[in-house]
């Protein structure tokens, strides 16, 4: 599949939107890779994220669900 510059940039710019219903939705996503055994750093890479906002997203998940930890 072949995207061009503008495609791109407009995919990388609905991603990084600071909506609070997709940053759910991407939270839920990583949290239910890394519940399926992959890094933290895969995760990441995958959904286009930082490390440190997966390891936000996972210590806020355990914080909130204590009991799963």
């Amino acid at each position: 599949m072949f995207l061009s510059e503008t495609d791109r940039d407009t995919l990388l710019r609905t991603l990084n939107d600071k909506s609070p219903e997709l940053i759910q939705a991407r939270m839920a996503n990583a949290l239910l890779l890394l519940a399926e055994g992959l890094s933290t750093e895969d995760v990441a890479g995958l959904l286009y994220l930082d490390e440190a906002s997966v390891d936000g997203w996972k210590d806020m998940f355990f914080k909130r669900n204590p009991k799963v930890a």
